[in-house]
């Protein structure tokens, strides 16, 4: 089960990418686009990320919310990510499929009109 947000341990996560990283918080800080004492209150946990900068750490670290969030990755998403793959090539082959069909039977109804123009002219 899920801990309870807590400011400190997300405002700890936070803080850990960046050092890994070998950042200044003043370089964080221009990324997100927030001032240097306003994102250390964030590595402190005195206050919450916002969600837009919730989303800009994510992609910036290559971490999951969840991973942010609590710390942990979720695992059902994890699969997902694995079994989601196949599901999508197979419905992307079932889509190509239709499409061909709804093409060819547009090409049947073109040949048709094209034989009643030929009709109404000869």
């Amino acid at each position: 089960m899920q801990e309870i947000l807590s400011k400190k341990s997300l405002g700890e996560r936070i803080k850990s990418l960046r050092i890994e990283k070998s950042l200044a918080q003043a370089d964080v800080a221009k990324l997100l686009n927030l001032s240097r004492s306003n994102y250390s209150q964030i590595e402190l946990g005195n206050q919450y990320p916002t969600f837009n900068t919730l989303c800009i750490l994510s992609k910036h670290y290559e971490k999951s919310y969840n991973w942010l969030l609590h710390g942990e990755e979720d695992m059902k998403s994890k699969d997902a990510e694995h079994t989601g793959i196949p599901t999508l090539i197979t419905e992307l082959e079932l889509t190509l499929q239709s499409f061909s069909a709804s093409l060819k039977a547009l090409e049947n109804e073109l040949q048709e009109i094209k034989n009643k123009i030929q009709v109404i002219y000869n």
